[in-house]
C-alpha cells in the first residue's frame, strides 16, 4: 500500500510544472454592460475584475488596461455554417477605459494591436516523464523491498 502511495506522490510531483501563465481577464458579455459616466470601482465591479496596468495618466485623463476574451467557435469545414459550431475561447483584447479629471469613465476603446498578450504554457516532454518514470520507479522498488526484507 505504501508503494501505491508513493508512486502516487512522485507522479503528482512530476506532474506540477504543467501551469500556464495568463492575465485576468473579463468576459464579452460583461464588457457589453459598461456604460459611459461609470466610476472605476463600478467599471470593476461591472467587469469583475481589476485594470491590467495604467496606460497613461496626464491631469486632465487617466487611461486603465483591462483585458477581456472574445468567444470564437470550432467546426469542420464542410459543417460550417453561420451559427454552428463549438463555442470555444479566443483571443485576448485590449480595453482602453478613459477616464475625465472626476474620475467618470467618458471613453471605451478596444484594441488588439496596443499590447499583444501571449499566454505562456509549460507543456509536458514525454520523454521526460518516461526517463522520469524509468528511473524513479525501480529506486522506489528497490526501497519497498529493502523495507520488506528488514
Amino acid at each position: 500500500m505504501k508503494l501505491v502511495y508513493t508512486v502516487s506522490i512522485l507522479l503528482l510531483l512530476g506532474f506540477c510544472s504543467c501551469v500556464v501563465t495568463a492575465p485576468r481577464y473579463t468576459t464579452v458579455d460583461k464588457v457589453f454592460t459598461l456604460k459611459l459616466g461609470m466610476t472605476q470601482s463600478e467599471v470593476a465591479e461591472a467587469l469583475d475584475v481589476q485594470p491590467y496596468y495604467l496606460y497613461l495618466m496626464t491631469d486632465s485623463v487617466t487611461v486603465f488596461l483591462y483585458k477581456y476574451r472574445v468567444t470564437d467557435r470550432t467546426t469542420l469545414p464542410v459543417l460550417l455554417k453561420q451559427n454552428n459550431g463549438k463555442s470555444v475561447l479566443g483571443k485576448y483584447i485590449n480595453l482602453l477605459v478613459t477616464y475625465n479629471s472626476k474620475g467618470l469613465a467618458k471613453k471605451y476603446e478596444s484594441s488588439s494591436t496596443c499590447d499583444v498578450t501571449t499566454v505562456a504554457t509549460d507543456k509536458l516532454n514525454i520523454s521526460e516523464i518516461i526517463t522520469f518514470i524509468t528511473v524513479t520507479l525501480p529506486v522506489v522498488l528497490l526501497f519497498v523491498g529493502i523495507k520488506l526484507v528488514l
